[in-house]
């Protein structure tokens, strides 16, 4: 199995880029976020492969990073959703909006992506989100920092209270993650009630 590949760039096309790794050239799918970062055409790049192998074909989808091909990964045991699909999600939303969407049950960013109707949204935040949330554990504030604004703004005003660095952006992550309400303004009482108990 291919997991990544290291080699000069021949083709680029809207979702395509061939390739060449010691004269061996290899079609890979793209997100369009991605395909936009690359280099011209002969520039040397790394991507991670996620690599399937059908009866009529082998398909090969390439990422900048680790964590993207984790999430095309996980995209696509949702009923419905193959590689193109999974493809086009990410080609329309950062990979840190899709977590971050799918750990707060907002369905409605997934249906502003083409081809995704109120059914497919769905299933994806309702088959992934107890997966997604298991990750967010482990790297909890680098995910919500998605909403940096709300992230930087709420933890710049609990440091202002005294606190630690680490101790404001665990806190402003977790009470984030784990509220409905979005707005600053909501969210700063509801941050200092959680460090004056700090026993979640």
């Amino acid at each position: 199995m291919i997991v990544k590949l290291k080699g000069h760039i021949d083709n680029i096309d809207e979702e395509n880029i061939d390739l060449d790794v010691q004269g061996v050239v290899y079609r890979i799918l793209m997100s369009k976020k991605n395909i936009i970062q690359l280099g011209p055409i002969g520039s040397y790049i790394e991507i991670f492969i996620y690599e399937i192998m059908r009866e009529d074909a082998r398909i090969l989808s390439g990422f900048l990073d680790k964590d993207e091909r984790e999430t095309f990964s996980d995209l696509l045991t949702v009923q419905g959703v193959g590689s193109k699909m999974a493809i086009n999600i990410m080609s329309n939303l950062e990979n840190k909006k899709i977590i971050f969407s799918i750990n707060n049950g907002d369905t409605q960013i997934f249906r502003n992506v083409s081809g995704v109707g109120n059914k497919l949204a769905l299933r994806i935040v309702n088959e992934l989100k107890e997966k997604i949330k298991k990750k967010i554990t482990i790297k909890n504030v680098e995910i919500v920092k998605e909403n940096d604004l709300i992230f930087r703004d709420l933890v710049s005003c609990l440091l202002n209270l005294g606190f630690s660095q680490k101790i404001c952006e665990s806190t402003a992550s977790y009470v984030i993650n784990n509220n409905q309400e979005k707005e600053l303004e909501q969210l700063i009482p509801i941050a200092v009630k959680s460090l004056s108990n700090p026993a979640r």
